[in-house]
């Protein structure tokens, strides 16, 4: 049982995208480092902005960067990363 935690808790530790100077950015995380890693965006798009009750706005944007030959896209809401997608053009 604490074999199988374990191996829970190094998976989950290591899940999210590895920036190409080997630290890893995972959901949740501050654009901050995603800005420290890897640079300003290619392409920053924004996708609206959405007001809730009690007058909470959320800014969503997608960030978009060039790695080698794969494109990595982030959305990004209030400044944290909230999914992470890649394709390889």
């Amino acid at each position: 049982m604490k074999k199988l935690l374990l191996l829970i808790a190094i998976v989950a530790c290591l899940s999210g995208f590895r920036a190409p100077n080997g630290n890893i950015i995972s959901k949740g995380d501050y654009v901050d480092k995603l800005i420290a890693n890897l640079g300003e965006p290619h392409a920053r798009i924004h996708l609206g902005t959405f007001r809730y009750p009690g007058n909470i706005y959320v800014i969503r944007e997608a960030w978009t960067y060039r790695i080698g030959q794969y494109n990595q896209r982030f959305i990004v809401e209030n400044s944290r990363i909230v999914a992470d997608d890649w394709s390889r053009f």
